[in-house]
């Protein structure tokens, strides 16, 4: 298993989420649409990637990375050009268009172009909502092989059409993929996962579209437990001929706390930097912990204060640096003081406090009453870069 630091593992570098991955196929094999629910850097993309190499469960999935689109127009099409990537799906749409008469009329934005599909860009006026649609009702599948839509960064396609287009657009693509997830016509042949690196409810609740989601379950994927994450660190420093003693493994775990796998990626990437360590000892990871959050590693943490810039503007977004810097000194901050900040910026906290947490900022485990970062790690890279 090789250290992948920064994209996500594939193959026999990553590391199995069963309990995840079993979590999501009984979820589609209850009919579900999914949202998966989880911060940044959490692993989820590598497990769509793990379902999607493996074909788990005898489903075809189709992967779709939509962060750069900024359309409901684009949005569909870049769905229907990766769908007809899928082995054998090109020659299927050849056959529906040549023997679906009426059917295959209604699609304006392909073609039949030789033996295969070509767009007809420019050449009609084109839905490819409507393309899309009528592909998935009609087209032949095979009984009990769903077609699984692997949606990746959809909440930041919000965001962007509400910026290029409008709030009104963006509720008019959150009805469309509603209607397209619950069409009679292809309910009972495709399942939709939505995911992305901010949240979606947060997402469509400002722009008052909560309604339109509301047919998805929501899946959590957390931290790893504190086996596997002894059992990854062990398995990647392996690979490159190191080892590190038990005291020392059980020193990085409690000082990491958050035990999600990019993390610990990136602390086996700094142990296996320090020159002359054979075995590493507790001072050994306690050097990593600090060049971690050396500037040559800005990016790998810069997205936590940037994206806030994106999440909240004016008061909201001051009210979020100012507890974020106050928990970074001090550790910690109590319910009441985070009250009294809100004072200070006229705002309600509420909402604030909860996409904090759901983005993997901050939580409240142990006691409901108090703040605390996720990750250490994180916690010390805002203190050095951060905080004034």
């Amino acid at each position: 298993m090789r250290n992948i630091v920064g994209t996500p593992a594939r193959g026999e570098n990553f590391f199995r989420r069963d309990r995840e991955v079993r979590k999501i196929l009984d979820s589609i094999n209850n009919d579900n649409n999914i949202q998966i629910a989880a911060p940044r850097r959490v692993g989820k993309t590598s497990i769509l990637f793990y379902m999607l190499d493996n074909l788990v469960q005898g489903y075809r999935y189709v992967y779709v990375d939509t962060e750069s689109v900024y359309s409901e127009q684009d949005f569909y099409k870049k769905l229907l050009k990766e769908i007809l990537k899928l082995e054998g799906m090109e020659t299927l749409t050849v056959r529906f268009l040549k023997a679906a008469g009426g059917m295959a009329r209604k699609i304006k934005g392909i073609k039949i172009a030789g033996q295969g599909i070509d767009f007809n860009d420019g050449e009609h006026e084109v839905s490819y909502y409507d393309d899309l649609t009528h592909l998935l009702a009609g087209i032949p599948m095979e009984k009990d092989r769903k077609l699984i839509l692997l949606i990746d960064e959809f909440p930041q396609t919000i965001q962007n059409i509400v910026r290029s287009k409008g709030a009104e657009a963006a509720i008019q693509f959150l009805q469309s993929n509603r209607t397209l997830r619950l069409s009679p016509d292809i309910v009972s042949r495709v399942r939709f996962i939505y995911t992305g690196s901010i949240g979606l409810n947060h997402t469509v609740s400002t722009i008052d579209s909560t309604a339109f989601i509301n047919d998805l379950s929501t899946l959590e994927i957390g931290p790893l437990s504190r086996a596997d994450a002894g059992f990854l660190l062990v398995e990647l420093l392996k690979e490159k001929g190191g080892s590190i003693a038990p005291a020392a493994s059980d020193h990085l775990l409690e000082k990491l706390e958050w035990l999600i796998p990019f993390h610990i990626q990136l602390l086996v990437q700094e142990l296996l930097s320090l020159e002359g360590a054979t075995t590493i000892n507790i001072a050994d990871v306690d050097l990593a912990f600090g060049n971690a959050i050396a500037v040559r590693n800005d990016n790998h943490f810069a997205h936590y204060y940037s994206r806030l810039k994106t999440q909240f503007k004016g008061a909201d977004l001051g009210y979020a640096l100012e507890v974020l810097n106050t928990i970074a000194e001090s550790g910690t901050v109590h319910f009441i003081e985070l009250l009294d900040v809100s004072v200070k910026f006229n705002i309600e906290f509420r909402k604030i406090i909860d996409v904090l947490v759901y983005d993997g900022y901050i939580n409240n485990i142990g006691d409901k009453r108090i703040y605390r970062f996720n990750s250490p790690l994180v916690r010390m890279w805002w203190q050095k870069f951060i905080c004034k």
